[in-house]
C-alpha cells in the first residue's frame, strides 16, 4: 500500500513539473576551439534572459535547452520508474532577467529535482541521482610525477564535479604523484590520488574535500560516505539461453507509467496434503 502511494505521488509530481525557456536569450556564439565542452556549457548556462513558458511539457523544455544552448540535456532514466511522462503539460513559468541555470534550478526545486553538468552535458535527476552521476563518471588516470593539485583539478574540470583542495595544505598539495588507473569512478580516482599523496578525502553532499589525513578523520563522522553505484534496471539473468535475451523483471514501471517486462506473475499457493489420520483403536471392555 505504501509503495503504491509513493508511486502515485511521484507520478503526480513529475506530471506537474514546470518547464522553463529563455525566450529572449541570445544563442551562444560558437565555442572557442581551445575551450572544453564543459566550459562552453557553463558559458551557455550563464546566459541571462527572460524565462517564458505557457503550459509546456518537460520534453519541450529539454528540446528548447538543447537548441538554445547547444548543450546535451539528459533526464535520469531512473525517474521513469516513478511514472514520469515527459509529454504531459505542466504549469506555466514566467521570469525576467535570470540566468538559465538559476531559473532551471528554481523551477525544479519544488519537485525535488536537480540539474548539474557532467562530461556528457546537463543532467536532470533527484539530488542523490545527480551526485551519483557526477562523482561516478568513469575516468582514467596516468600520472608520472604529476603535482597532485594539477591532476585532481584537471579531473574535476573535465567532469564538472566539485573537488575542493584544502587551501591550508600549501606545499603538500603540490606533492608529485605517480598512479595509473583505467576506467574507474571519478570519486575512486580522487581518493586514490589523495592516498598516494598522503592526504585524506571526505565527501560532503556533492563535494569531495581533500585535506590532511588527520583532518579528514575528524570530519568523517559528520560527512557522507562514498557514493554507491546507481541501481540498474533489474533483469532476469540469461533467460532463454543467453545474455542477449535478458528481460526486465516483471512489474517494473517504465516510461509513462507502463509496466515493462509484463505483469507481476501470480503465485499459486499449493497447500500440502493433510496428513492421514490413523484410525482410533477400539477401547478395551
Amino acid at each position: 500500500m505504501r509503495s503504491t502511494l509513493r508511486r502515485l505521488f511521484a507520478a503526480a509530481v513529475f506530471a506537474a513539473a514546470p518547464v522553463v525557456s529563455f525566450a529572449a536569450a541570445p544563442t551562444p556564439a560558437a565555442a572557442n576551439k581551445s575551450a572544453s565542452p564543459l566550459d562552453a556549457a557553463r558559458k551557455a548556462l550563464d546566459e541571462v534572459g527572460d524565462m517564458h513558458y505557457q503550459n509546456k511539457s518537460l520534453s519541450e523544455l529539454v528540446g528548447d535547452l538543447k537548441e538554445k544552448t547547444r548543450v546535451p540535456v539528459t533526464i535520469d532514466p531512473l525517474v521513469y520508474q516513478f511514472g514520469l511522462d515527459p509529454s504531459q503539460p505542466t504549469v506555466s513559468v514566467t521570469a525576467k532577467n535570470v540566468k538559465l541555470k538559476d531559473g532551471l534550478q528554481q523551477a525544479l526545486a519544488p519537485f525535488n529535482l536537480k540539474c548539474g553538468l557532467t562530461r556528457d552535458g546537463l543532467f536532470i535527476s533527484t539530488e542523490e541521482g545527480l551526485i551519483t552521476k557526477q562523482l561516478r563518471q568513469r575516468v582514467s588516470v596516468d600520472c608520472d610525477g604529476t603535482p597532485f593539485a594539477t591532476a585532481v583539478k584537471q579531473l574535476a574540470a573535465d567532469c564538472g564535479a566539485n573537488v575542493v583542495i584544502d587551501p591550508r595544505l600549501k606545499e603538500k598539495a603540490t606533492a608529485s604523484v605517480t598512479l595509473k588507473l583505467d576506467d574507474v569512478p571519478l570519486e575512486t580516482a580522487v581518493r586514490l590520488l589523495a592516498e598516494v599523496a598522503d592526504l585524506g578525502t571526505v565527501r560532503m553532499s556533492n563535494v569531495l574535500f581533500v585535506t590532511t589525513a588527520d583532518r579528514a578523520e575528524k570530519l568523517r563522522p559528520n560527512a557522507d560516505g562514498p557514493t554507491q553505484p546507481a541501481p540498474g534496471n533489474p533483469v532476469f539473468p540469461f533467460p532463454n539461453g543467453g545474455p542477449d535475451r535478458a528481460v526486465p523483471l516483471p512489474g517494473v514501471i517504465g516510461p509513462a507509467g507502463q509496466a515493462i517486462g509484463g505483469p507481476v506473475p501470480a503465485v499459486e499457493v499449493v497447500k500440502p496434503p493433510e496428513a492421514a489420520t490413523a484410525p482410533a483403536k477400539p477401547e478395551k471392555p
